[in-house]
């Protein structure tokens, strides 16, 4: 008996390593369970990607089972190839952003080369604004993304905006507690 399997495989062209799990019962029904990865890796992201699930019966399988499959390689193929550039600009963004959302100081000199003073910036109410928002828009991308524990190290602190103190701690607990399940659930995907 001939098959086109691995011809229709080759033809998503798509070299990797295939996960394919096929069970089936005494009525005809099949369920087949398929993970593409284009390599292998430890990123935790990569982890998370559950296999596409398919059930039918035999004839349902033959005329769409690659097809399907094939919307979940192209994008898998995209996901796994931008991993590392992602990972590449979250560590450059996080050596840009100041440490716990203050300002760095700055040597201030009156002319006199032996007089120099070290101090925290002037910073106008609305560019103070300005900053928080725009860290806050980031912590909210951070947490979209479910990269808790960056988004907590640039949320602003309650020192810097006690007129914020309710929303910060909000945040703060809510990320924290995130941040949290996110780890349970990853050892928990570690040990299966």
């Amino acid at each position: 008996m001939k098959t086109n399997f691995f011809e229709n495989i080759a033809n998503l062209n798509a070299p990797g390593i295939w996960t394919i799990g096929i069970q089936n019962d005494q009525n005809g029904d099949f369920t087949v369970s398929a993970l593409y990865a284009p390599f292998k890796s430890n990123d935790p992201a990569a982890k998370m990607i559950v296999p596409l699930i398919h059930r039918g019966k035999a004839s349902e399988m033959d005329e769409g089972f690659f097809e399907a499959t094939a919307t979940q390689v192209e994008s898998l193929k995209g996901l796994y190839s931008n991993l590392k550039a992602v990972t590449a600009s979250v560590e450059a963004a996080k050596k840009k952003v100041t440490q716990g959302g203050k300002p760095q100081p700055v040597k201030q000199t009156t002319g006199n080369p032996d007089e120099i003073e070290v101090g925290e910036p002037k910073i106008s109410a609305e560019e103070k604004k300005k900053s928080y928002f725009d860290t806050l828009k980031k912590v909210v991308e951070l947490n979209d993304a479910c990269k808790y524990e960056e988004a907590l190290n640039i949320l602003p602190t309650v020192e810097d905006y006690p007129e914020k103190k309710e929303e910060l701690e909000k945040r703060k607990a809510d990320l924290t507690r995130k941040a949290t399940q996110y780890k349970q659930a990853l050892q928990l995907f570690e040990q299966a």
